[in-house]
């Protein structure tokens, strides 16, 4: 099944919510430029109050190394997803004690230098989407299926109503969600939070149900 990442999670309301309603992981941004930053403090609060099978994820932005672990450690983080310009040599020194994503912004792709790490993240730069460029390409897309050998997760401009259209293209092992869920930055809307979570569900109860 395609696992559904809700990023942004800023208050416990919404972490518990997406938790109960379907979701594998929820991302949490500690990047201060982001509407949705969130302190480590908060963070933890809520991480505590979550169950043991949701997968916590900490996104970061070519942050210090030191800090990244401190808040790695502090919060209780499973996965660090690093957002920035982040090298390889700087990625691989988190294992092997977290997993991490590396994200891609079109149109970059990955080089085999990033070998060690099993998980890609593609997304679109801040700066167009503003140029209402806010989803992958179809031929881009199609491009990232041609990966070998790496767990894919698409985000960029996912909403309710586009999502089914890229896992159909690329059969990704995730997707990442954020402001296609929201009423504003930071506060999530339960209906289209369910709606997501349900379009990917329906979708492999249907395909379980024919094989």
């Amino acid at each position: 099944m395609v696992k559904v990442k809700i990023c942004g999670i800023t208050n416990i309301d919404d972490a518990v919510f997406c938790s109960q309603v379907g979701a594998n992981a929820l991302g949490f941004i500690f990047y201060k430029r982001s509407p949705r930053y969130i302190t480590p403090s908060n963070a933890k609060k809520i991480i505590d109050k979550l169950g043991p099978f949701i997968v916590k994820v900490g996104v970061f932005v070519d942050e210090d190394k030191g800090a990244v672990s401190e808040i790695a450690n502090y919060v209780g983080l499973d996965v660090l997803q690093f957002h920035g310009k982040e090298s390889q040599s700087y990625c691989f020194s988190f294992l092997p004690k977290f997993r991490i994503i590396k994200t891609f912004f079109l149109p970059q792709f990955p080089s085999y230098s990033y070998g060690k790490i099993d998980t890609y993240l593609f997304d679109i730069r801040w700066e167009e989407k503003q140029k209402r460029k806010r989803t992958l390409p179809k031929e881009f897309l199609k491009r990232i299926k041609s990966i070998e050998g790496k767990k894919i997760i698409i985000s960029g401009g996912l909403t309710p109503r586009n999502v089914l259209k890229i896992i159909k293209t690329v059969r990704p092992y995730a997707v990442d969600v954020c402001s296609g869920v929201e009423n504003f930055p930071g506060k999530k809307d339960r209906n289209l939070v369910r709606d997501f979570i349900n379009k990917i569900q329906s979708v492999e109860s249907v395909k379980y149900e024919s094989s």
